[in-house]
C-alpha cells in the first residue's frame, strides 16, 4: 500500500512539473511584454537637415530683400531752423525745351558729400518730368530737352546728402511747374541744330548698385544722350541693345554721349558686379 502511494505521489509530481515546462517554452515563444519607463519623454520628430536650411534661407532672403541698397522713397523730416524753401521758375529755350530756375532760401548745394550722411540745409536736387526722374542736378540753373509739342508737368524735389527726399509735417519740400511745347511755325527757317536735343542722366554707382536705385529714365527717340557715371571700384556700364560699353573708376568718372535711335526699353547693367542700374526708354 505505501508503495502504491509512493508511486502515486511520484506521477502526480511529474504531471505538474510538465505543466511548469509546458508554460516556460510559452514564454520563450511569445516573448515578455514591452515595459514602458515613465520617465522617459516619447521621441519628437525632427525636421530633416534639407527642410531646416530652407528654412533659414528664407529668413536669409527675407532679410537681404530688407536690408538691400537704400530706401530713397524715406522721407526726411526737417528738425531745424530755418526751414528750407524752394521756388521753381521756367524760361522756354529758344533752340529747344526748356531752362529751369532753382531758388531756395535756407538751402546749400553739397555736390562733394553726395551719398553720406545727411547735414542740415545742404543736399541737391531731383528734376522729374511727367512723374519720370530725368536725373539729379547740384546747380540752381537746369536745362531740359522736350522735343514734343505738348504740356509737359516739371517737379524738382529737395533731397539731402543720402538722397532721400526733405519733407515737413510729411509733405515733400519741391515745386513744380507746368510748361507748354509749341511746334515750329511752318514759315519759320529751320535751326540747323535741330536734332540736337540732349540728355543728361547722372548715375552714382556704389558696390556696383545705384545709389538712387534703379530708375527707369524716358527720352525720345532721336534725342543725344549723355551718361555721367561716377563708382567707388572700377568698373564698365554696359548698355544692352545699343552695345555700348562706359569705362569708370573711382575719381575718373565715365562719360559718352549717343543717339537714342532704337526704340524701345534697355538695361544698363555693371559689367563686373552683374547688377541692374537703370532702364533707358526711348520713344
Amino acid at each position: 500500500m505505501k508503495s502504491t502511494r509512493y508511486a502515486r505521489g511520484l506521477v502526480g509530481l511529474l504531471a505538474i512539473l510538465g505543466l511548469l515546462a509546458a508554460a516556460c517554452g510559452n514564454d520563450d515563444t511569445v516573448g515578455p511584454a514591452p515595459t514602458t519607463d515613465p520617465t522617459i519623454a516619447p521621441e519628437t520628430p525632427q525636421p530633416t537637415a534639407s527642410h531646416s536650411d530652407e528654412m533659414a534661407m528664407e529668413e536669409t532672403d527675407d532679410d537681404h530683400d530688407r536690408d538691400r541698397g537704400h530706401d530713397h522713397t524715406t522721407l526726411m523730416e526737417v528738425g531745424y531752423e530755418p526751414v528750407p524753401t524752394i521756388e521753381l521758375k521756367t524760361h522756354l529755350d529758344p533752340a529747344s525745351g526748356v531752362n529751369l530756375e532753382i531758388i531756395t532760401t535756407g538751402f546749400t548745394l553739397a555736390p562733394e558729400r553726395a551719398s553720406t550722411d545727411p547735414v542740415d540745409g545742404e543736399g541737391h536736387f531731383h528734376i522729374y518730368v511727367d512723374g519720370v526722374k530725368l536725373r539729379r542736378t547740384y546747380d540752381h540753373w537746369a536745362h531740359v530737352g522736350l522735343k514734343e509739342p505738348g504740356d509737359y508737368e516739371i517737379r524738382v524735389e529737395m533731397s539731402a546728402n543720402n538722397h532721400a527726399p526733405l519733407a515737413v509735417n510729411g509733405e515733400i519740400l519741391d515745386a513744380t511747374a507746368v510748361v507748354t511745347i509749341t511746334g515750329a511755325a511752318e514759315d519759320s527757317e529751320p535751326m540747323e541744330m535741330e536734332d540736337s536735343v540732349g540728355t543728361t542722366i547722372e548715375l552714382e554707382v556704389v558696390g556696383g548698385k545705384p545709389v538712387d536705385g534703379v530708375q527707369r529714365f524716358g527720352v525720345d527717340a532721336g534725342d543725344d544722350v549723355t551718361i555721367v557715371v561716377n563708382g567707388d571700384t572700377t568698373d564698365e556700364l554696359h548698355f544692352h541693345g545699343y552695345d555700348l560699353v562706359v569705362p569708370f573708376a573711382p575719381g575718373q568718372p565715365g562719360t559718352i554721349t549717343f543717339e537714342a535711335n532704337i526704340p524701345g526699353i534697355f538695361e544698363v547693367e555693371t559689367h563686373h558686379h552683374g547688377d541692374l542700374v537703370m532702364e533707358l526708354q526711348v520713344g
